[in-house]
């Protein structure tokens, strides 16, 4: 029954995605979009959304949350490192600036005041290490619990990896 129900929830994310597409565009005048929200859409936004909202219980939920990452040197390069973010084809310069376009635009209200904007050379050494080795997970929980406890960030973060059966990260393997 369940394997049945994971097409099911890409096509429907699919769906909201190639919806959205049009509507994230009517936000500019001109129609056009940035080239690191071109990006960003190209790129994250088939899981995260154009707008950085999604089933943040299967894809963590970007909008108005993420910049709290940018509270400590280690969920700052999280962004970075991880694996679809540092395997990416973008240059370093672009994938700084959709970095920037996602933290600073989509994040807006949880960027910690006098956060810098990423550089291409942050970037370029960070994703050198992306985080491949380690349960992602279970890194992502700790940095999470950490950003609710020392920084005030909201505990909606904490709702991915929870599914429609109740069952929490913490009991996946």
């Amino acid at each position: 029954m369940r394997a049945q129900t994971l097409p099911l929830r890409i096509l429907q994310a699919l769906t909201v995605l190639f919806a959205a597409v049009p509507v994230a565009m009517a936000h500019n005048a001109t129609g056009a979009m940035s080239p690191a929200q071109a990006n960003f859409v190209l790129h994250c936004g088939g899981c995260h959304g154009v707008d950085g909202t999604t089933n943040a219980e299967a894809v963590p939920d970007l909008k108005h949350q993420v910049g709290y990452f940018l509270n400590f040197p280690e969920g700052r390069a999280y962004l970075s490192r991880l694996p679809n973010v540092a395997f990416s084809t973008l240059t370093d310069q672009e994938l700084a600036d959709a970095l920037n376009y996602m933290v600073f635009v989509i994040g807006e209200g949880s960027v910690p005041q006098g956060a810098k904007p990423y550089q291409a050379a942050e970037v370029a050494s960070l994703r050198r290490t992306p985080l491949t080795g380690a349960p992602l997970r279970a890194y992502r929980a700790g940095l999470v619990e950490r950003l609710i406890r020392d920084y005030g960030a909201a505990e909606t973060l904490r709702l991915y990896g929870r599914d429609n059966y109740g069952v929490g990260s913490a009991d996946r393997r």
